[in-house]
């Protein structure tokens, strides 16, 4: 049965709505298809793990992680994963995301949690750990942002680490999820070896049950310390923009809470938030 229009003002409201309903649903599959895109690339914990492979025949794994979202339940991704991750990789060598300059003179691990978390745990497990990261604190630098020339500044570290670890040694980098993608590119520019992981999920199964290291809690304090003094200090010093400084000195007085939220978890051995 043919519809027929009883005047052209229905006609015309008619047509406006089938045009509405067909966009709408258009826009809805097409943010359905972004999100799914988005969650599978960059979400999905079991394509946060790659694996490169160099002419001195080491193997060289990148793990890609959320910092303090993995205290997130509805992420998917805990800080179990990442321990679990190292053990199954079984790597000799751990780089993760923090500045070396910085635990070189204070003795602190100044990544994001996630980074203490792999630093106390291959100290208790007798791993060789190293760290690539790189930031300044200034006038052109914003708190808690990346760009091209950090990234390029962490892959030279990287080179500069694995040139100094032995042939034929398994070498695990950890890092912001942002990084992995940078540094992906960055070694298949190098002329690395891409390498097939055949069963990602087999390098996220549990080995016993989790507990954070023993000695996390103490890293965890350092932290809150060097970012109540001695960052305030460099913040003071090398920010002379008002304005930047205050963002500044308030990204190091939230860090600060958030390591003691962080720290509560920790001790009473909890994954999650909420």
């Amino acid at each position: 049965m043919i519809l027929q229009c009883k005047s052209i003002e229905f006609c015309y409201y008619w047509n406006m709505k089938k045009k509405f309903l067909i966009t709408v649903s258009v826009l809805l599959i097409l943010c359905i298809g972004f999100a799914a895109f988005w969650y599978f690339t960059y979400l999905y914990k079991y394509n946060q793990v790659v694996e490169f492979r160099n002419d001195r025949d080491q193997d060289v794994y990148i793990l890609g992680t959320y910092h303090s979202q993995h205290f997130n339940s509805y992420m998917n991704y805990s800080m179990a994963d990442i321990v679990n991750c190292i053990k199954n990789v079984d790597p000799d060598v751990v780089l993760i995301e923090s500045r070396e300059d910085t635990y070189n003179e204070y003795g602190v691990v100044d990544g994001p949690i996630d980074m203490i978390l792999a630093y106390s745990y291959c100290v208790q497990e007798g791993i060789d750990v190293g760290m690539i990261d790189y930031w300044k604190i200034d006038n052109d630098t914003r708190p808690n942002t990346t760009d091209k020339n950090r990234d390029d500044i962490i892959h030279a570290n990287i080179l500069e680490k694995l040139d100094s670890t032995d042939e034929g040694c398994r070498v695990m980098i950890i890092c912001g999820d942002t990084h992995l993608h940078e540094q992906t590119k960055r070694f298949k520019s190098d002329g690395y070896e891409w390498v097939t992981i055949q069963d990602r999920r087999s390098l996220f199964e549990a080995q016993g049950e989790f507990r954070y290291p023993s000695a996390m809690a103490a890293v965890i304090e350092d932290k809150i310390e060097y970012a109540s003094t001695i960052l305030v200090d460099e913040i003071n010093s090398n920010v002379t923009d008002d304005s930047v400084r205050e963002e500044w000195l308030n990204t190091s007085a939230g860090l600060a809470d958030t390591l003691r939220r962080q720290l509560e978890l920790v001790e009473d051995n909890g994954l999650y938030y909420t």
